[in-house]
């Protein structure tokens, strides 16, 4: 390998090195919150094609996941989300992920139908 290529390799490894930053200490990327927020939008879809989530339900947590992505824009905005921002978000998901969970499996169905378990007593 020549000194150019060993000289523009050094370079763009620092360059990308620099430029990926470290969110755990504060960043204006947030892929961490990005992967969770992709994670419950398919945890919803999914109960809304199952039929365990009725239309209210979905559209209560649609509405839910749409305010979490406006505190992330806000977060963002100064382009800087400090990890007081990044636990405020991490709380608000945790809270969605309880609320997915719980609406998922309540008795409620898209039908309007409540579910209907057999027991023997």
């Amino acid at each position: 390998m020549n000194r150019f290529a060993l000289a523009t390799a050094i370079v763009l490894a620092s360059v990308a090195g620099a430029s990926a930053g470290d969110y755990r200490f504060g960043s204006s990327s947030t892929p961490d919150i990005d992967a969770r927020q992709a994670q419950e939008a398919r945890r919803i879809e999914d109960g809304r094609r199952s039929g365990q989530l009725s239309g209210r339900e979905y559209r209560a947590l649609q509405d839910q996941q749409a305010r979490i992505a406006q505190h992330e824009r806000i977060a963002k905005a100064d382009g800087y989300v400090s990890p007081a921002e990044r636990a405020q978000l991490n709380r608000e998901l945790d809270q969605a992920s309880s609320d997915i969970r719980h609406l998922k499996h309540n008795n409620e169905t898209a039908g309007g139908h409540r579910r209907w378990y057999s027991r023997w007593w």
